[in-house]
């Protein structure tokens, strides 16, 4: 049963979310920390600037020259602050007691907070200390009269403002804050329905089943499979893949060699038939078929199935065989049953003499069959294929004669003997899938260790395909190991002549 298709997308979903919003609130504090220290760097630089301006002025020095600060000069520094957004600016003597406050009641007090020392000292400085206005953003500017310092500037904004400023000033960045995971969840969940397409709406667990089972799959086929891309770079392979040209090294080791590092002679065969082709290597036969690997309708390489051809020929064989003797047995039931109707009515009148004779003309014709070819073929593989094939043609209605002449040797060499075979059974088996005439002639002509095989097909309506047949790369093949040739005439009843090597002489193992 499959697996819900939310689930791989969900957790998806959430593992893109969870960063996207790890990370967004990671650099969001970092850049809040960094702004406010640089909010409360400028506003201390600012500070230090108009208490600058201010330890200038002719009548804050002359305030401090008289110990005191007359209305026009506190007017001065309260109008000053309000200009600038600031909360107070103070000025006080060496004993550090104040000439100007905005509150009046605190002017002529000592100033509160003990970091305007510093600046006693003679040395410009921001702080934050609590003072009477609450916690504050303090600056403190010397004022000196002729080189000697008579007094200090203090000029302060309270934390509080200064909060309400930077809330200000970071109204942009929560905007784009907002706007960013908006647009970054909506992107997370795009990015996970289309990582979840492109896995084919497959969970992890159905993804890694599957490839478990292509996996065994590919292992426990006994025929090799190959796998490539288009520039023919092998891709994957299974143990009997490996094992071509008798290779001893591991599996893995063939990814991204050449396709010629398993197939030998891989123009002899073209990928983009889709029909079986026949294949040869190392002296074993194969049937070749390539299928083409579609992702999104893009071709990305291909999957190449190799079979003993011996095997699949043979199982073909088998095959048609029991088709054509099952629909032989339903035409031959009829004359078999009238033969013995004829047997029982010998037997019932009691003519046993004529019973005798009438078996006689029954079985005859296969023993001087078999009487005479064991007289002429001196190869006992050559005979028995030749009666084996007699019977299988006459299931589908045509009988086979043979003329031979002279009588054929027996071979030395039994390879030859068995490609010889294989040849002929291919091109039985081809012969069988068309429509044969009621009889067929085979001559067999043998002279200085040379067999010319005659096949006298008569007038077929299908004599283009069964040329097309021969003209095969495995029949080629198969030929060509036997040094042959085939003719065919090109006008009237169709006649293939088959020149082969055929090296007489006694039969003794290879």
């Amino acid at each position: 049963m499959k697996i819900k298709g939310w689930r791989l997308w969900g957790w998806l979903s959430l593992i893109f979310t969870s960063t996207l919003l790890v990370t967004v609130f990671t650099v969001y504090g970092l850049t809040m920390l960094e702004n406010r220290q640089q909010f409360e760097t400028r506003e201390g630089q600012l500070l230090l600037a108009i208490g600058r301006q201010l330890a200038r002025e002719p009548r804050v020095i002359a305030a401090l020259e008289a110990d005191h600060a007359d209305q026009a000069t506190r007017s001065y520094t309260n109008t000053l602050a309000k200009n600038f957004n600031l909360d107070f600016v103070v000025v006080m003597n060496m004993q550090s007691i104040r000439l100007t406050h905005p509150d009046p009641s605190q002017i002529n007090r000592h100033f509160q907070g003990g970091d305007e020392v510093t600046a006693l000292r003679g040395h410009e400085h921001v702080s934050v200390r609590r003072g009477t206005l609450g916690r504050s953003l303090r600056g403190f500017v010397p004022v000196y009269r002729e080189g000697k310092e008579i007094g200090v500037v203090a000029l302060g904004i309270k934390v509080t403002t200064l909060q309400t400023l930077i809330h200000h000033s970071q109204v942009g960045f929560r905007l784009a804050l907002l706007v960013g995971l908006v647009m970054g969840i909506l992107i997370a969940f795009l990015v996970a329905y289309y990582i979840k397409r492109q896995l084919h709406d497959l969970e992890p667990r159905e993804i890694t089943r599957l490839l478990e089972e292509r996996n065994a799959m590919l292992e426990e086929t006994k025929d090799p499979v190959i796998v490539i891309d288009l520039n023919q770079k092998i891709m994957l392979v299974n143990k009997a893949a490996s094992k071509l040209q008798n290779h001893l090294i591991p599996q893995n080791a063939f990814i991204g060699q050449p396709l010629t590092a398993l197939i030998t002679h891989p123009e002899r065969v073209k990928l983009t038939v889709k029909t079986e082709q026949f294949y040869q290597q190392d002296g074993q036969d194969y049937l070749f078929s390539a299928a083409p690997i579609m992702v999104k309708k893009q071709k990305i390489g291909y999957v190449i199935f190799l079979r003993n051809a011996t095997e699949a020929i043979f199982v073909a064989d088998q095959l048609a065989n029991t088709t054509t003797y099952a629909n032989a047995l339903q035409s031959q039931s009829h004359e078999f049953m009238n033969k013995l109707h004829v047997i029982y009515g010998l037997v019932a009148i009691e003519q046993y003499e004529e019973l005798a004779i009438y078996l006689q003309d029954l079985l005859k014709p296969e023993q001087e069959f078999a009487n005479r070819l064991a007289l002429l073929v001196k190869n006992p593989l050559i005979a028995g294929f030749m009666i084996g094939e007699r019977e299988k043609f006459s299931e589908r209605k045509t009988t086979l004669d043979y003329e031979i002449f002279p009588e054929l040797p027996a071979n030395h060499n039994v390879a030859e003997t068995k490609t010889l075979l294989t040849l002929s059974r291919y091109l039985h088996f081809g012969l069988l899938q068309h429509d044969l005439p009621d009889s067929m002639l085979i001559q067999l002509d043998y002279a200085d260790n040379r067999l010319t095989i005659t096949y006298h097909l008569g007038t077929i309506t299908n004599r283009d395909a069964l040329l097309s047949f021969v003209h095969q790369a495995y029949f080629q093949q198969l030929l060509s190991d036997l040094h042959g040739t085939i003719t065919f005439n090109q006008d009237g009843p169709l006649v293939l002549k088959l020149v082969v090597d055929y090296h007489g002489g006694n039969l003794i193992p290879n």
